[in-house]
């Protein structure tokens, strides 16, 4: 799990494509984030939320 926490886009992004160069195809990346811009997403929190990317 990536953790990216008390980051301001687009830090969070820039971490998480990182991270994505660096696993297989096909395996996923679970990222938590607080960005107040990721509304959309699964909310794990009060103000938390997790998305998961899988690499294809």
């Amino acid at each position: 799990m990536l953790e990216t926490d008390g980051q301001v886009c687009p830090f969070p992004l820039v971490e998480a494509n990182q991270a994505m160069q660096q696993i297989p195809t096909g395996d996923e990346l679970v990222i938590g984030f607080d960005c107040t811009q990721a509304t959309d997403f699964v909310k794990r929190g009060a103000a938390e939320w997790t998305i998961t990317v899988k690499k294809g």
